[in-house]
């Protein structure tokens, strides 16, 4: 475990502008740094950065936290992976806790680790040489052009999304990357670990797993390699295996598989692995939509296009664990698989685990028989787009899929496939879903080419019925009432939150007779606050650990003043300071007033003279003072 004083030495020195100015672009504004947000999509700049407090907020969705907390949601790291991270960054040494075997083991594990990702990266970088260098290596230009990926290109869209998906050649042979690994001083271990090599079965040696195949880099979302997957290529002409003194590997009988990809190890595993989520991690939450195709060419042909958001399963059908990867970037995901039956078997496995993760879905139908790489390679970015945006829900497309092909002559076909659409209606958990479902029989109807009202009625009856039969939702049952409106704020809570915001703008200010003089005609949350300011507030400087000292109705509005303070300086803050301790005077005696009001009404029901006076002439005292007399 990392030492509390480690933990708290990375949130003092992190240089929360430089790793934020990496991700986002970011324009000094007063006493902060202003930008688009990351965690959603907007077009006018609401994200704020502050270096002093070491903290962020957005105004538009309220987004905020320290560079730790940043790199946890941008870059999906772990907490220890973060504060590691920074550390390194800025040079922190890190102390560990436990005893001296525990970080000796953990030391060890962590070498071990990180001998895996080195040789994940000695591998991408032989494969993009052997790219360019192999004489073999226009088999795979060949299959790069066909798609329209020019290796040749050495800028614009196209080499950058070569580049980020670290596109490469496996050579042709069985030990091309063995002999490099040997001679770069690379562990063979580690190689075997991954994949990337395997033991002979005779004999001592190795060979490589991946030959004569167009390589991607699998990436995790730290930007490390743990793995590759291999597309098959064209094999060599005997013209060209004696051109370049290179045996035949020999021919198994059977074609090679079209793909092959590493295996499971320490730091790869199948069903969490999303191929292209690194790369498209910040367009993912810019557009708050992930656009989840089947294979690696249709990630990158989309990327190398500008759908920057596109990202695929790895070998597995889409997994649980993917989805969960996905809905920490954003709340929806359109299906884009490819328009033959294979496809809509995978859009229709899809649902349940989208469903298990929370995640919104919609399903894209291209054109029977094409995947997403030629319709972007035919129509460009806005052929994607222009499908993503028709793209229906998830029921909607399972319906249409269900009664697609029924024709109105067959009775019984027709019957069965109504009964599985409304199966599909009955097991839809989403109260709103369901009742948008029940509004489609009309159009279903229409569909199947029943046009008399009684068969419609009857249809109609149908949906109810099978809408009704889910336990957690009824079609007749009330929506939820929303939730009662928040009790408005008095003009005395709102004096007290901007006093509470000039204390946090400059909190030397809390030792002033001002801040002494108003304090006690405050109260409420802005109050509870001001205490706990008073308390700590060299807390400041550590807005996550001051956030948890204050109540939290009020965390937005010191959430939002920590990163984007409104004072420039201390005499704007004092000023403000002073205005707000007058107006609290005037509320307190206005109060007085109406209170000295209704008990002057009391004492003359009472006939109590004496207390009438009593109280005259106290209000008349008051009203000199407020005039300064």
């Amino acid at each position: 475990m990392i030492a509390d004083e480690t933990i708290d030495r990375v949130r003092r020195e992190a240089r929360i502008v430089a790793i934020v100015g990496e991700r986002v672009k970011l324009t000094q504004r007063g006493r902060s740094h202003l930008g688009l947000c990351p965690f959603h999509k907007e077009k006018t700049p609401s994200f704020n950065v502050n270096e002093e407090r070491g903290f962020y907020h957005c105004f538009g969705c309220s987004a905020s936290g320290d560079a730790i907390k940043f790199l946890r949601e941008m870059d999906g790291l772990s907490f220890v992976e973060a504060v590691r991270y920074i550390a390194e960054r800025q040079g922190i040494e890190i102390l560990e806790t436990g005893s001296e075997d525990e970080r000796r083991e953990y030391a060890e594990a962590r070498r071990r680790r990180d001998e895996l990702f080195a040789i994940g990266d000695v591998a991408a970088q032989y494969f993009e040489k052997m790219l360019r260098a192999h004489p073999f290596a226009h088999y795979a230009v060949a299959e790069l052009r066909r798609r329209g990926l020019d290796p040749a290109l050495r800028e614009g869209p196209v080499a950058e999304a070569l580049s980020a998906f670290r596109i490469g050649y496996a050579p042709y042979g069985w030990d091309g990357f063995v002999r490099h690994a040997k001679e770069s001083g690379a562990s063979l271990r580690a190689a075997e670990a991954v994949g990337l090599v395997v033991p002979r079965k005779k004999g001592p040696g190795h060979y490589d797993r991946f030959r004569h195949r167009l390589m991607f880099a699998i990436l995790d979302l730290e930007g490390k390699i743990v793995g590759f997957s291999g597309r098959s290529l064209e094999e060599p002409s005997a013209e060209d295996l004696r051109a370049a003194s290179i045996e035949a590997m020999g021919a198994s009988g059977e074609p090679p598989a079209k793909y092959l990809n590493s295996p499971e190890s320490p730091v790869y595993k199948k069903r969490e692995a999303v191929f292209g989520l690194f790369q498209a991690r910040q367009s993912v939450r810019r557009e708050e939509r992930a656009v989840l195709v089947e294979g690696n060419f249709d990630v990158v042909s989309l990327h190398a296009r500008g759908v920057t958001n596109a990202v695929a399963p790895l070998g597995t059908a889409f997994t649980v664990e993917q989805a969960m990867q996905l809905k920490r970037y954003a709340p929806r995901v359109t299906l884009f698989f490819d328009g033959d039956s294979a496809g809509k078997r995978a859009a229709r496995a899809a649902r349940e685990p989208c469903r298990e993760a929370g995640l919104e879905v919609s399903v894209a139908s291209p054109p029977d028989g094409k995947d997403p790489d030629e319709l972007v390679r035919d129509g460009g970015k806005e052929a994607i787009v222009r499908l993503v945006k028709a793209a229906r829900s998830m029921l909607e497309y399972l319906i249409d899929s269900t009664l697609e092909g029924a024709s109105p002559g067959d009775a019984q076909g027709l019957g069965t496939r109504i009964r599985a659409a409304f199966e599909l209606i009955k097991a839809e958990e989403d109260p709103a879903v369901r009742a948008l479902a029940e509004r489609h029989a009309d159009s279903i109807a229409e569909r199947l080419g029943i046009g008399d009202a009684r068969t419609l009625a009857a249809l109609a009856s149908v949906v109810q019925r099978a809408v009704a039969g889910n336990p957690r939702a009824t079609s007749g049952a009330a929506m939820p009432a929303p939730p009662e409106r928040a009790r408005s704020r008095s003009r005395r809570d709102d004096i007290g939150l901007e006093v509470f915001g000039a204390l946090l703008d400059f909190p030397e200010l809390l030792e002033t007779p001002e801040v002494l003089e108003a304090a006690g005609a405050i109260d409420g949350d802005a109050a509870l606050s001001i205490a706990a300011l008073r308390q700590s507030p060299g807390l400041v400087g550590n807005p996550e650990q001051l956030l948890a000292k204050l109540p939290r109705p009020i965390h937005s509005f010191a959430a939002a003043r920590l990163a984007a303070p409104r004072h420039p300086t201390m005499d704007d803050a004092r000023a403000e300071l002073l205005l707000n301790v007058e107006k609290l005077k005037r509320l307190e005696l206005s109060r007085h007033k109406f209170e000295v009001i209704e008990e002057l009404a009391r004492v003359q029901a009472s006939g109590d003279f004496d207390r009438e006076m009593a109280l005259l002439k106290e209000q008349a005292r008051r009203a000199r003072e407020s005039r300064g007399l």
